[in-house]
């Protein structure tokens, strides 16, 4: 009877404790856990050839821009910052090289990261596809972040003459004292394979890829300017103004076998159209 009572005791108690180990259990020790796309700016153009050229010639075009707010397991890693969040407050939007480009915001990226219960300080990762103004405007205000940069591209950035290659020193001058990785190649940033940053080099000399794997849709890469839009994703079409045309192609390449290798998306982020698709801060993707 004793031996009974203590059964009825022991055997909730022990069903209690299993069922919190297999909660525990369910609970991600490694890996991304969500990422948030994040609307930092959209810009037209009165001639899209100059991305595709000898296709569309004089015809206007919009083009998307997204970061990438990746919470994962051990931190939180931003990809990309987007047009400066002043242009924002500018009424009329931000023309660029002398009416080749139409800017505008429509909200901050700071408001955005708010909306979600993120602070700048609170990244604890940052990296871009590269740095020219409409991927790297916000730079500044991720300085105590971790940086992951290709030392191609960190060579570029603070060497004789930025400038040259589109850069804005401005926009970036803090990360001169960030704590900094310089990347040759690919890297593993978490250590466990769920997001790896790609070396895709000729829109810019350090240009990267990134390949995320998310808990339900899968591996996507986020092509960054690798391509701009879907039909020269398609023609493998590469811009005259990149850095290198034939590392270009070679990069294409090389995505579009990781693609096949790993059952991955290309997430394009200029694509408008593309991107209307998504669901945007303060939605989520897992």
């Amino acid at each position: 009877m004793r031996h009974s009572a203590l059964r009825h005791l022991f055997v909730p108690l022990l069903a209690a404790l299993a069922a919190g180990c297999a909660q525990q259990a369910e609970k991600p020790s490694s890996g991304v856990q969500r990422m948030y796309v994040l609307n930092c700016g959209e810009s037209r153009t009165n001639d899209v050839s100059r991305w595709s050229p000898g296709v569309n010639v004089g015809q206007p075009w919009d083009f998307s821009n997204n970061c990438y707010l990746i919470r994962h397991a051990q931190g939180l890693m931003l990809w990309d910052t987007g047009f400066a969040d002043a242009v924002a407050a500018m009424p009329n939007g931000l023309v660029i090289g002398g009416g080749m480009l139409h800017a505008r915001m429509k909200k901050t990226l700071v408001a955005q990261l708010a909306e979600i219960g993120v602070k700048p300080a609170d990244v604890n990762v940052i990296s871009f596809s590269h740095f020219h103004p409409d991927h790297a405007g916000n730079a500044n205000l991720f300085a105590g972040a971790v940086l992951y940069v290709q030392e191609a591209e960190y060579e570029a950035l603070f060497g004789a003459a930025p400038q040259k290659l589109g850069f804005q020193p401005a926009a970036y001058e803090k990360l001169r004292g960030s704590s900094t990785v310089k990347v040759k190649g690919d890297r593993d940033v978490f250590g466990d394979g769920s997001v790896v940053i790609l070396s895709t080099p000729g829109h810019t000399p350090g240009h990267q890829s990134l390949l995320v794997r998310l808990p339900k849709t899968g591996a996507v890469i986020l092509a960054g300017d690798m391509v701009h839009f879907e039909s020269n994703w398609t023609n493998r079409r590469v811009p005259g103004m990149n850095f290198s045309i034939p590392e270009s192609r070679k990069s294409m390449e090389r995505v579009a076998a990781l693609m096949q290798q790993h059952g991955a998306q290309l997430w394009i982020n200029h694509d408008k159209a593309q991107s209307a698709r998504m669901p945007m801060a303060p939605q989520y993707v897992e």
